[in-house]
């Protein structure tokens, strides 16, 4: 994800970037407050009525969380994984809500990511390093009130540490096994004429862990490159400004697919359920390579103690090319290219203040989003077994976004039970637009068997819809150290239209927003005289108008349609407690607990539910089909457990051990893995654990200098896991695609790919 000071791709944004990172300490107070900016003003945490999750830099350090698949691994409320053409995209759920094919740009994501108050729109790159951050704020449940752009599912907020206006220079340097190395370079520069800068520079490379046998690259590499440039003016008038330019660029390859039903039909193939140490044959894997460029621009005027003005304008662009080879793992030879091109623009007005001395809260603004995008695909498919064959799909979008919104929050502290009790008001009006064209072209041994644009035939489509979406939240402070709130928040992700969809309908058929009605009861608390910090939310989420992928083609499954044919429930409890009973010792349990199900999935004409697309299909149209369907991505337990423990606490040195544990239930990788459906399973990727640890060594040298060193490893027990699972079958009968005879429903096998077993390594940091 993004790297902060290379901050590249990255992931998420802080919304009002004067936050303070304060690192949980322990005092003779207890533990200290933690400030977060959730509601883009100065709060603290425990203040903050949402459901919110919030990682100083000195956490991310501790737990040795350098990129985005840190912060989400440590967040039990989201679960991801890798997209399966590319290392460098996430699919990526929190509270169970997502996109599962993020290679669309037609589609928007449930889950809105944002860096230094700018929304990032496409996830490509978002595996980029985080560097030089300040601060990482997860916000769970619908943002449809004052963030950039209305998500279902959450959002992920980053931000980058400023100028400080004196002189600084820090130098990370890590090495690990497969060739790891991590290297971080920050200048801070004095402040000049009210200017000050920073310089960032961020190299990180690993080898592969699958080795080719060919000449090509291996399976698993990694090489980025980036660099920040953040100037910030502050004369100490009244006005501020803050800009960033950040450039980066990644080149990988992908992770190696395997599946063991192709044990003893090929020679020499193996799938020994862990990360192969070698290809079973030679591959010519090229490199993917991609690039990001983005500039940020924040005014602020503070026109009295009560009136901020501000404004923030954001440029952002990425290229990248991924090649993918499946290693024969779909019983084919199959291969894959994405061009993804991305051009976006944003501008966003707030004001921030407060009325009544104090007694109302305001944040009041206008935001507008532009988007430009082009994605090229192809697809090439051969026969490894006779009879022969060969496809290859070809297909090129192209499109632009529109977001136009108004939006306002208030909270209003009535004079009454001693000001313990607080009520927020916010709604978002909201205008989207979607426009889109499409090329395509397959072809069977070189012949065509569809084609876009056709003689007569519009290739172009469009929507256009708006939305109204209020929120409300009580809030009631018992004592001052123990709070609880009630939450009803409405959220919507855009429409628009699936870019899979077969030769010919691609301009008739688009989808509407999805939208989503949420209940949440949380608490927020401190006991045991602050020794003890205890946060809680409970929620039930009822979607409406789901969209959901169906396939249209019963002999080829890469044909989907997008459509808004679900309704579904979500409820869930998410638990996060800090015991602190002495300075050296910490633990912390975080819990998530989700009930995700379906209440209908109307069966769509035109789709192989439609007897008249399938005539093996045992339903008819309108039927409620909910039991071929699950929620994916929605595990029902997630639990990550930490220990901190200082062992050594000397004048200028220091020694402590960091340990977690990340556990996660069994979660279905598909949506049509429902329980009507066999072998759903193959469908799933199975419940596991991981434990990291880290030694941390701090001292203190001359001339305020300081030095850490981390000795690290991740996943000490060394538990194997498929980072991505896909099953081949059906989830009802269907034609054959060779024969066109009858194939029952069910999943009969699997192609997976394996996430690395045990790493380790070094860190070196000196700062002064």
């Amino acid at each position: 994800m993004q790297a902060g000071l290379a901050a590249g791709a990255a992931i998420a944004g802080f919304y009002g970037h004067e936050a303070v990172a304060q690192q949980q300490q322990f005092t003779a107070s207890g533990i200290q407050e933690v400030i977060v900016t959730a509601q883009r003003r100065e709060e603290s945490l425990q203040d903050t009525p949402i459901a919110i999750t919030a990682i100083s830099a000195e956490e991310l350090a501790d737990r040795g969380i350098t990129d985005y698949q840190g912060v989400a691994a440590t967040t039990p409320a989201i679960t991801f994984t890798q997209y399966p053409s590319s290392p460098n995209t996430f699919i990526l759920y929190m509270r169970g809500q997502g996109v599962s094919d993020a290679m669309q740009v037609t589609v928007d994501s449930a889950v809105g990511l944002y860096q230094d108050g700018f929304y990032i729109s496409r996830p490509q790159l978002i595996t980029f390093d985080l560097a030089d951050i300040e601060r990482v704020e997860v916000l769970r449940g619908p943002q449809g009130t004052l963030y950039g752009r209305n998500t279902t599912g959450g959002a992920v907020n980053l931000i980058s540490k400023k100028p400080s206006g004196e002189f600084g220079f820090k130098q990370e340097l890590g090495f690990g096994n497969k060739g790891r190395l991590r290297s971080l370079s920050v200048l801070d520069l004095p402040k000049w004429n009210g200017l000050s800068a920073k310089l960032s520079f961020l190299k990180r490379e690993q080898n592969g862990y699958v080795k080719n046998l060919g000449t090509g690259h291996d399976f698993g590499e990694e090489d980025q490159i980036a660099g920040r440039v953040a100037l910030r003016w502050d004369v100490g008038g009244p006005v501020t400004a803050d800009y960033f330019y950040e450039r980066g660029d990644l080149d990988s390859t992908p992770t190696y697919y395997t599946n063991s039903g192709l044990v003893g039909l090929i020679p020499g193939y193996s799938d020994s359920g862990k990360p192969e140490s070698h290809t079973y044959r030679p591959f010519d894997l090229e490199e993917s390579k991609g690039t990001f460029e983005a500039h940020g621009l924040t005014l602020a005027w503070n026109v009295n103690d009560a009136l901020t003005l501000k404004s923030l304008t954001g440029y952002r662009e990425i290229s990248v090319g991924y090649y993918q080879d499946y290693g024969d793992a779909f019983f084919t030879s199959y291969r894959t290219f994405d061009d993804i091109r991305s051009h976006q623009f944003s501008e966003e007005l707030q004001a921030v203040g407060s009325l009544f001395d104090g007694r109302i809260d305001y944040v009041a603004g206008l935001y507008y989003f532009d988007e430009h995008v082009r994605h090229f695909e192809n697809l090439t498919i051969t026969e490894l077994f006779p009879p022969p064959l060969l496809l290859v799909k070809d297909r090129y979008v192209e499109g632009d976004s529109k977001s136009k919104a108004a939006f306002a929050q208030f909270t209003w502290t009535p004079p009454v039970l001693d000001d313990r009790l607080s009520l927020t008001f916010g709604a978002r009006y909201t205008k989207d637009e979607r426009q889109a064209e499409r090329q395509m072209l397959d072809t069977f041994f070189g012949f065509p068997i569809g084609e876009e644009p056709t003689p007569g035939v519009a290739n172009s489509n469009s929507v256009k819809y708006n939305r109204f979406n209020p929120a409300f939240t009580a809030n009631y402070a018992w004592t001052d150290d123990v709070s609880s709130y009630l939450r009803i928040a409405t959220g919507y992700k855009s429409g628009g239209m699936s870019e899979a969809v077969e030769a010919g309908r691609f301009a008739e058929l688009a989808y509407k927003p999805e939208k989503v009605l949420v209940y949440e009861l949380g608490l927020k608390s401190y006991l045991l005289d602050r020794r003890v910090r205890l946060n809680a939310a409970v929620f039930e989420s009822k979607f409406d108008d789901m969209q959901m992928f169906f396939t249209t083609n019963p002999t080829d499954p890469s044909v989907v349609l997008a459509l808004n044919a679900g309704k579904a429930t979500v409820r869930g409890l998410e638990l996060e407690a800090l015991w602190q009973p002495i300075e050296a010792l910490s633990f912390t349990l975080d819990y998530s607990y989700l009930d995700a199900k379906f209440d209908r999935v109307l069966a769509p004409a035109g789709t192989i539910f439609d007897p008249s697309v399938n005539p093996y299909s045992p339903y008819q149209i309108g039927d409620n089909v909910k039991d071929v369907f699950v929620m994916p991505y929605a595990p029902e337990n997630s639990i990550n457990a930490g220990l901190s423990w200082t062992l050594l606490n000397m004048a200028t040195d220091s020694l402590t051990a960091v340990l977690n544990y990340r556990w996660q239930d069994k979660t279905y990788i598909t949506s049509p893995a429902g329980p009507a459906v066999p072998g759903r399973d193959l469908y799933s990727r199975p419940s596991f654990g991981l434990l990291d640890a880290r030694l941390v060594w701090r001292t203190e040298l001359a001339n305020q200098a300081k030095l850490r060193v981390d000795l690290w490893g991740k996943n000490l027990n060394n538990q194997k896991w498929p980072a991505e699972v896909i099953a081949q079958g059906n989830s009802i009968p269907l034609p054959d695609s060779v024969t066109g005879d009858y194939s029952p429903a069910g999943w009969t096998s699997q192609a997976a790919t394996w996430s690395e077993r045990r790493t380790y390594g070094v860190n070196f940091v000196y700062e002064f």
